[in-house]
């Protein structure tokens, strides 16, 4: 077995005081681990029944598992790749069988590939858009039939701060990826402001993803090993270093999903098209 991560966000570990989601369901995309694991545990405290999705398909096992032993809520666990047609009809599909409305679509699956743009394979530069982009645009689309219907959705997107900051490796993952996700929060709010749906972003910088609390948790870009540049990470310490605004620290996952919590309830019914940075400071207003 390897050796546990050392924490350092513990201290900041923010606990679940509210209970907005009783009677809920909320689907969270990307659930198998890190940050999304954690939304999912968070919307699950506060009553919400979760459908989770993930690609990975044993993790996810595991991690419904773990969200149904912790919580007492139900979890439906939904594996597939939701940038390919159809995947995210059929998830809506199922969540509708099992449980019969959705209130809350969370999407934070991405492809954490993070590499300087003339180090992208064209291969790899086509994964990168279909799992930051493709994904999010097919659940959207999937789920908002239904919410219309209803008359009643909360759409949050996970965004990321490295598109304002200029963070290096981030041109696919930030600039195409997540930095997209700002442009489709306003444009689809303003879509389905009319029809009782809400879409609002959060953006994080850095996570300390493997405090997700997971009985194993994954290492820092543990995915495929040629998806992150050997020097990002001791690139991102120096920056953090010598940086003169933000907390100089990492973010703890539960300081991200409460503000998603927060977009994806029933509380947030005047709030739309609007983008929250969680990120310690590191880029303001």
């Amino acid at each position: 077995m390897p050796e546990p991560p050392t924490l350092t966000t513990l201290p900041f570990v923010q606990p679940t005081h509210c209970r907005r989601y009783e009677g809920r369901v909320a689907i969270v995309t990307g659930a198998a681990q890190g940050l999304g694991l954690v939304i999912a545990r968070r919307l699950a405290e506060e009553g919400a029944d979760i459908v989770a999705c993930d690609i990975q398909e044993q993790r996810l096992s595991r991690a419904a598992g773990e969200l149904q032993d912790g919580t007492n809520q139900r979890i439906l666990a939904v594996a597939g790749d939701l940038s390919e047609p159809g995947v995210a009809d059929d998830m809506v599909r199922r969540a509708l069988d099992e449980f019969g409305h959705i209130d809350t679509l969370v999407n934070n699956a991405a492809a954490l590939i993070r590499l300087k743009l003339v180090d992208f394979t064209e291969e790899l530069m086509q994964q990168a858009v279909k799992w930051n982009v493709w994904n999010t645009l097919r659940c959207c689309k999937a789920v908002l039939p239904h919410m219309i219907e209803r008359g009643f959705g909360r759409i949050v997107n996970i965004g990321g701060e490295a598109w304002r900051t200029g963070a290096p490796y981030h041109t696919l993952l930030a600039g195409i990826g997540k930095g997209s996700m700002i442009g489709l929060t306003a444009t689809l709010a303003g879509e389905v402001v009319r029809h009782g749906i809400t879409v609002n972003c959060v953006s994080p910088g850095g996570i300390e993803t493997e405090a997700d609390g997971a009985k194993e948790p994954a290492p820092p870009g543990f995915r495929e090993p040629g998806w992150t540049d050997p020097q990002f990470f001791e690139d991102m310490r120096r920056a953090a270093a010598g940086r003169v605004t933000g907390m100089g620290r990492l973010a703890h996952p539960t300081e991200v999903a409460a503000a998603v919590a927060f977009f994806g309830s029933p509380e947030a019914a005047f709030v739309t098209g609007q983008h929250l940075g969680a990120s310690g400071g590191i880029a303001m207003l």
